[in-house]
Formats: structure tokens, C-alpha cells, sequence
């Protein structure tokens, strides 16, 4: 007796066309792609804090502009330390093992909002100063509040930070000769390097407030020439440097706060050499740095998030207008239809690019400008495409049904007609959304996104550099070309494989 076969489970038009998605291997690839910029773009504050370590708009030093691929830097913004507390003595210029710092008070400073009540209510506010000054007899809250607000001094580290600039800055200075030529007031031949020729001999030859720390002389020359070829490069001095450089970027600019914050731990202001984090570490600009000194990569992560975020938003958009006005033109039909249909042609005839430009125009350059007037303008044809759909399925038979139960109007075109033009509907917009991305890469590259970062924007900046150095610093307009490039076939490879997936003729 043979034993009872199991019956088939069915399958959803939904699971057959994954079924079929995955056997497209480009589909699958950009599909892979497009997750992989979506993630590195959602989440780049996150990357940019514990991957690249720099910030995507901090201006960094002169040195630092139009440097190649793989140069190492500091970070202000995100320092990390390299644990070795060897290096605490270099700091330590008294040798009594602490840096200390001290809180210097802002002299007469008043509560927060006293300024805002000076300008509503003069008779108010003299009463309240009066009222502060009695409350300062008693209690001394000036002195207080003072010192809360009051700017961290921090000798050792302040004299450490002029070292650290002035070595970064050593190429800009005495790079004045080429070669082993001795330099000359009336010459300037820069060839990328300091030779001894060039190097501060005396200390008459430092800025004044460093002198005496050893920082000219052969002896100085020797500790910084790290490879011993009698020259000093960017890169050795950029080393040298880090064991100096303690400053963060904070509210307040270029300041020591954060440092001493988050080492001081019995809060002395004295950060001990138990304590002490060791060196500010380098970390390397993978893609270099732009006119700026800004991290390339660090800024292509936060240029993927704002095309990734157009791309989506001004497809959604234009399928909730195009949806919406082709299904309700096919299915009322008559003289609706011709009136909606002409007002499409109209718009058709217009210049689309001119529009969206106009409305930023109009309504300010913003990212939720940006989305609304691209999908205001990109719904067309996603109507067109739903009325032809409409049409042709508004007389059969599950129409005709829901009609008879009673069902509206607005049921039936939402309920009913839209969900059976799914497909195409989808497809359709796999393929806009990079056409999106493009337009808006080059309303970037126009510059009508003001300071918003996009992968456009960055090509622009690199076609104005290029125009005055042709073909100089390639890599700026390098990476950000080609992730544009990439995201864009991705996305096309996905749309193509998204149509024959769910056209079940395919």
C-alpha cells in the first residue's frame, strides 16, 4: 500500500518573483549594492565616528588640503590615544608629573536669559540685576557662576599645541630652497620637504614664545628625521606632531575641555601620568582630502545618505500623485479624463528641470524642497502608466462584483483596481528612482542645495578645482563619480530584474 503523498503548497505571486529576482545575479548585485550604500549613508555619523574619525565639514589645517589617498592625520573632532604613557614626559615640561590646568572665571557674568529681559522689559530687569547683586553679597554666586563658565587653562598643553601646529605648519614656513640649497630672502623654489639647509638652526630662527625648548639645532633635526635621509617630510613631521597636539574641536572651537574631561578622573584638573591616554593617534584618509582638508570619504558617506533619501522620498511622492490621478482619470473616464490627461500634456511640454529649479527657487533651497519639487515633477508618466492599467481592467469581472455589493467609487479605484496594477507600478519606479538620483546630482552640481553634501556637490567642487590645475588631485572627483556611477547601475540592474521577475511572461 503505497502511503499518501503530500499535496503541493502554492505559492504567492509575491514568493514566485523573489524566486525569480534571485536567480538574476545583477539584480541580486544591486541589490546587495544599493543595501550596502543605504547602510554606510543612514549610518554615517556612526562611521564617521568610529571608523574614519573625521567630520565631514571641519575645515582642517593648511597642510592638510589636497592630500592623496592613505594620508594619516589627526583628529579634532574624534580623537582617539594610543595608551603609552611614554610619551608623558614630552608633555610634562616641568617634570613635577602632572599637566595641570586651572579654571580661569569670566569676570560679571550674568544668568542665562537676563539679556532676553533687558530687551522685553527694562524695569524687570534692573529688578532682577538687583536682586542677582544682593544674592551675590550673600552667597558670592558671581564667583561661582564664573568659574562654571569660565575658560580651562592649561600651560604644559598650550605650549604643546603651538610645538604641534608649528611642526605641521614647518614645511609652509622654512621650505624655501630646493634641494640642499641654502635659502634665500629674495627666492622661494618650494620642492615638498626641509632640508638642514632650510632647518632652524638657532633658536633666533623659532617663533619666539618656543624658544628654548630644544625645537632648533641638529639634535632636533635628527629626532625628527624619522628614516634618517636628511630630510623632513610632511609625513614625519605629521608624526612628530601627534605626540603634542591634545586639542579637540568643541563649542567652543579648538580647546583642551574635552581632554581634561574625560581624563581627569578625580577631577583635580591634573591629569596624572596614571591617567594620562598616551598620544593622539593618526588615522588615515583612505581617499584622500579635498580643497578643504576635509576627510573624501567621511563626506561620500554623508553625500550616499542624501542621495539614497532623494532617490526614496521623490519616487514616493510621485507615485502618491501619479497613482492617485491616473487611477482616478481611467476609471471615472469621459470628459475627467480628457481634462486630466490635457493638463498631463501640459505639463509634459514644459521643461521639467526648469520647474523643479523654479520651485526651489521660489521656496527656499532645502532637502524637503528638493523632494517635493522632484516628485511633483516625475509623476507624470507613473500617471500615464496607471490610467492605461486602469482602463484596461475597469470592466472585468471582480469590477463588476465589487459594483454590485454596493462598494463606492473610492473603494473600488483604491481597494480594488490599485492593487491589481501593483506590478507595473513597482517596476516603474524601481527604474525613476535612479533618474531621480541623477537629477539630483546635477541640481547639487548647480549648486541649489546650498551646504547640504551630495555626491554632485563634491563633483562640482572638484570640476572648479580641475579647471584652474587641469588634471591635478584626481582622486576628488574620482570616488565621488564613481559611487554616483555605481549606485546608479545598481539601481537600474535592479529595476530590470524587478520587471522580469514580476512580469510573469518574462
Amino acid at each position: 500500500m503505497t502511503a499518501p503523498t503530500q499535496p503541493e503548497q502554492g505559492r504567492s505571486l509575491l514568493s514566485d518573483a523573489w524566486r525569480r529576482l534571485k536567480r538574476n545575479r545583477l539584480a541580486v548585485a544591486g541589490l546587495i549594492f544599493i543595501a550596502f550604500v543605504a547602510t554606510a549613508g543612514y549610518g554615517a555619523p556612526l562611521w564617521s565616528a568610529l571608523v574614519t574619525h573625521f567630520d565631514p565639514e571641519h575645515d582642517a589645517p593648511e597642510y592638510l588640503k589636497y592630500q592623496p589617498p592613505g594620508t594619516r592625520a589627526l583628529s579634532m573632532v574624534y580623537p582617539t590615544y594610543d595608551g603609552d604613557a611614554a610619551a608623558f614626559d614630552v608633555v610634562d615640561l616641568d617634570g613635577d608629573g602632572f599637566l595641570t590646568c586651572r579654571r580661569v572665571p569670566t569676570p560679571n557674568v550674568l544668568p542665562v536669559g537676563f539679556k532676553q529681559l533687558e530687551e522685553l522689559s527694562p524695569t524687570l530687569y534692573r529688578e532682577a540685576v538687583a536682586r542677582w547683586e544682593q544674592l551675590d553679597e550673600r552667597l558670592g554666586v558671581k564667583d561661582i557662576t564664573g568659574l562654571v563658565v569660565g575658560r580651562l587653562e592649561c600651560p604644559e598643553l598650550e605650549i604643546a599645541a603651538e610645538v604641534a601646529t608649528w611642526l605641521e605648519n614647518l614645511v609652509t614656513s622654512y621650505d624655501r630652497a630646493s634641494g640642499n640649497d641654502a635659502p634665500s630672502p629674495d627666492v622661494i623654489a618650494r620642492d615638498g620637504f626641509v632640508t638642514w639647509a632650510e632647518y632652524p638652526h638657532t633658536d633666533a630662527d623659532v617663533p619666539e614664545k618656543l624658544r628654548g625648548y630644544g625645537l632648533a639645532g641638529p639634535d632636533a633635526f635628527r629626532l625628527l628625521d624619522l628614516d634618517g635621509d636628511h630630510v623632513l617630510t610632511l609625513v614625519e613631521l605629521t608624526e612628530r606632531a601627534r605626540y603634542f597636539s591634545y586639542r579637540s574641536l568643541g563649542s567652543d572651537g579648538l580647546s583642551f575641555e574635552r581632554f581634561v574631561t574625560e581624563h581627569d578622573r578625580d577631577r583635580d584638573l591634573r591629569i596624572a601620568r596614571g591617567e594620562y591616554p598616551g598620544a593622539p593617534e593618526l588615522h588615515a584618509m583612505a581617499f584622500g582630502s579635498d580643497s578643504s582638508g576635509r576627510d573624501v570619504l567621511t563626506r561620500l558617506l554623508y553625500g550616499a545618505r542624501l542621495s539614497i533619501s532623494v532617490g526614496l522620498l521623490a519616487t514616493l511622492v510621485s507615485l502618491l500623485i501619479g497613482v492617485t490621478w491616473g487611477a482616478t482619470a481611467g476609471y471615472v473616464g469621459g470628459r475627467t479624463d480628457e481634462i486630466m490627461m490635457r493638463i498631463v500634456d501640459t505639463l509634459y511640454g514644459l521643461p521639467f528641470m526648469f520647474l523643479v529649479i523654479l520651485l526651489m527657487v521660489m521656496f527656499g533651497r532645502n532637502v524637503i524642497v528638493l523632494f517635493v519639487a522632484l516628485g511633483a515633477v516625475q509623476w507624470l508618466s507613473m500617471a500615464r502608466v496607471v490610467r492605461g492599467q486602469v482602463m484596461s481592467l475597469k470592466h472585468q469581472e471582480f469590477v463588476e462584483a465589487a459594483r454590485a455589493i454596493g462598494a463606492s467609487n473610492r473603494a473600488i479605484i483604491f481597494r480594488h483596481l490599485v492593487r491589481n496594477v501593483v506590478g507595473p507600478v513597482v517596476v516603474y519606479s524601481t527604474l525613476l528612482v535612479p533618474a531621480v538620483i541623477m537629477e539630483e546630482a546635477f541640481l547639487s552640481f548647480l549648486g541649489l542645495l546650498g551646504d547640504e553634501i551630495s555626491w554632485g556637490k563634491m563633483i562640482s567642487e572638484a570640476l572648479q578645482v580641475w579647471q584652474n590645475n587641469p588634471g591635478s588631485y584626481p582622486w576628488l572627483i574620482v570616488f565621488p563619480g564613481a559611487a554616483l556611477a555605481l549606485t546608479l547601475f545598481a539601481m537600474n540592474f535592479l529595476g530590470d530584474g524587478t520587471r522580469d521577475a514580476i512580469d510573469v511572461k518574462q
